[in-house]
């Protein structure tokens, strides 16, 4: 266990794990994961998590690469473990409910490229396997009791010297 020192008048103390720097090649990796699980239980949780607060905000949780001057950003990449004798794993995405105020936002944005193109955002469902079917896409907006439900806008952004971009919407074809 490895745990910050408490304080009762003033800020809590820091954790940091930081990997060595190569000053001619790359720096070390820093590895956090659990063991596999043995033959009759599963492998353990891995918990990222801020803690409570009863009188302000709670504090952030922050996942990201570093910037590169001569080459590519580092990815980020979050994967769901395959299952083979029931479902996928799931993956959920949910922003934080309110009870006084707008509930929090979901925004995923991709990078700008300052003199190129900016990346693409692709959101489908995986192939059917030999006797399935596609999973479905659902957009929707909430439900609403009391006033106007949520807006679902699709649009191209405009273009001051060229054309604005198309929208297609397309079914697909059908051999039976």
């Amino acid at each position: 266990s490895l745990t910050g020192g408490d304080s009762t008048s003033a800020t809590g103390g820091a954790v940091t794990v930081t990997s060595g720097a190569g000053a001619a090649t790359s720096s070390g990796a820093i590895v956090i994961k659990s063991a596999n699980g043995g033959t009759n239980g599963v492998s353990g949780k891995l918990s990222f998590s801020s803690g409570a607060s009863t009188s302000g905000n709670t504090g952030a949780i922050l996942v990201g690469s570093g910037a590169a001057t001569a080459g590519t950003g580092g990815s980020i990449t979050m994967t769901v473990g395959s299952g083979t004798s029931g479902a996928g794993g799931i993956m959920t995405l949910t922003a934080g409910q309110s009870t006084v105020l707008t509930g929090g936002s979901i925004s995923i944005t991709t990078g700008e490229g300052t003199e190129s193109t900016s990346g693409a955002i692709t959101v489908r469902t995986a192939n059917a396997g030999s006797s399935g079917v596609s999973g479905v896409m659902t957009f929707s907006s909430g439900t609403s009791s009391s006033g106007t439900t949520g807006t679902i806008s699709i649009g191209s952004g405009s273009a001051t010297a060229g054309t604005g971009g198309a929208i297609t919407m397309t079914v697909g074809s059908g051999t039976s």
